[in-house]
């Protein structure tokens, strides 16, 4: 089991809050198949998936230096594994707590009733 109650616990309000449809199972297979790699530490969990060549942070939860701190690790398994980019989807707020980091997209999201 990767997603431990812990790391859930940390990753659940961000889940919610972006309303990512994603389940406790899904990131569990999504790990297991390499389609999502975990990075964690004692106060923090963040999940990345690859697309194309840029590997691509979509969620992360916990405290936010120790986020901050964990994408450092993030940067080096790209950059290892030869990725051109790295992209946050996410609230407009990490521009401002990350070094280094750009805004060049906005996603855009409509319901359909």
């Amino acid at each position: 089991m990767y997603i431990t109650d812990k790391i859930w616990e940390q990753l659940f309000p961000t889940i919610e809050k972006g309303q990512e449809f994603i389940t406790r199972e899904d990131l569990e297979k999504g790990i297991e198949n390499n389609t999502y790699q975990l990075f964690k530490d004692d106060n923090c969990s963040l999940v990345t998936a690859s697309h194309l060549d840029i590997l691509r942070i979509g969620i992360a939860g916990g405290n936010l230096q120790s986020i901050i701190k964990i994408t450092e690790k993030v940067e080096k398994y790209a950059k290892k594994r030869n990725y051109k980019n790295i992209e946050i989807v996410g609230r407009a707020g990490w521009e401002k707590v990350l070094n280094g980091y750009k805004k060049e997209k906005v996603i855009l999201r409509k319901e359909i009733q």
